[in-house]
């Protein structure tokens, strides 16, 4: 749920993802995290406050296309700029596409995906030109020998975060000239401008190498945990899709979409552990729309719902019950596949297949069923 507006100063964000990623192996922005790009998750709190009224999304020169894409999906007014050679250059293309009667903006980095409710609400109601959320230094510092070595002190030093909010006049002030810095903050310390700092927190990552990535995995807050089952009979002349495979058989499933009970379980289990309706309230089995519907593709769709309540997903076990064929020689690309629609590894799907022992319709081979259980993470602190 948005958080309610106060009319405050209209406020934009600028998410900032133009960097080439050197220290992560490859650009970070459009690197998919649990099912959508890192950057549609940095972007999603925003979207979510009343007081946003839209974002600007600053990106590499080659992701612009499909920059665009992700914004046309977006539910408040996104515009997309390619980014400059350093951060402070990128900044600026963002501040320069921000509409007139704008007065105050949010810079943030695409890096950071878990930003939470309660922080971004910290930022925008703190009265001040400048607010930026910090969080205290733990370990020693050393300096480094080549610079004299000894210890340094971290009395006054803090560590710093986006989601960084500015009124719109004092940054671009801070920017004139195009000063290089690390961050924005910095820019408007140099002018002597006041600035609130607010707590950041520890969940709030900055995704930098891949080991941010586990990171990442372990910073949600609460879990969820959703069961889904799906049956349909097996005819002749049709195929047998499971999980994304389709396995040579003389009986095929017989459904709307393709029948693909694997991933009809996990929608349904992944709907009920957000507490949302079930696969028939968004696919109709009477829609033509989905008439031989891809349902990996569906699945996709799906954690992209679950995702917008606020949740990722930890891991997927699915049992499947069918009699013949065998489905061992399939079962790793259907992990492969499961894994990147769900935004997982593929040691986060397991994938169990059984037999009825010749019981009932499954047994005699008229049906084939499976069952699901998913576990989800909240990756944000409820407000």
């Amino acid at each position: 749920m948005a958080t309610a507006s106060r009319h405050s100063p209209e406020t934009y964000a600028v998410i900032v993802g133009a960097g080439s990623g050197v220290r992560f192996g490859r650009s970070k922005a459009f690197f998919t995290w649990h099912g959508e790009p890192l950057i549609a998750s940095a972007a999603r709190p925003f979207l979510r406050h009343a007081d946003v009224e839209g974002m600007v999304l600053v990106v590499r020169l080659e992701d612009l296309e499909a920059a665009r894409d992700l914004a046309g999906t977006f539910s408040k007014p996104t515009r997309v700029v390619a980014g400059g050679a350093t951060r402070s250059a990128s900044v600026r293309r963002g501040l320069a596409e921000l509409p007139n009667g704008v007065g105050r903006v949010a810079i943030h980095d695409a890096a950071r995906p878990l930003v939470s409710q309660r922080l971004l609400e910290s930022l925008l109601t703190a009265d001040a030109p400048c607010v930026i959320p910090r969080l205290p230094l733990h370990d020693a510092l050393h300096r480094d020998p080549a610079l004299g070595g000894g210890s340094v002190s971290r009395e006054g030093v803090w560590r710093v975060q986006t989601p960084q909010v500015f009124d719109r006049a004092l940054l671009e002030r801070a920017h004139a000239g195009e000063p290089e810095a690390a961050d924005d903050g910095e820019l408007v310390l140099r002018l002597g401008a006041q600035v609130v700092y607010v707590d950041g927190e520890e969940e709030n990552i900055k995704v930098t190498t891949p080991d941010d990535l586990v990171r990442l995995e372990s910073a949600g807050v609460g879990v969820r945990v959703g069961h889904g089952f799906d049956v349909h009979r097996l005819v002749p002349g049709h195929r047998l899709v499971l999980g994304g495979v389709e396995i040579p058989s003389d009986l095929g499933a017989l459904g709307h979409s393709d029948a693909d009970v694997i991933c009809h379980a996990l929608m349904d289990a992944l709907l009920g552990a957000a507490g949302l309706p079930d696969i028939g309230h968004f696919f109709p089995p009477d829609d033509p729309r989905y008439a031989g519907a891809n349902s990996v593709e569906l699945l996709r769709q799906v954690v992209v719902k679950v995702r917008a309540e606020g949740y990722v997903v930890g891991n997927a076990d699915c049992t499947l019950v069918l009699e013949a064929p065998k489905v061992g020689p399939h079962r790793d690309a259907m992990r492969r596949i499961l894994a990147d629609a769900l935004g997982l590894r593929p040691d986060g799907v397991s994938i169990k297949a059984t037999t009825a022992e010749g019981l009932g319709p499954l047994g005699l081979r008229q049906g084939v069923a499976a069952w699901a259980v998913v576990l989800l993470r909240a990756v944000e602190a409820q407000a």
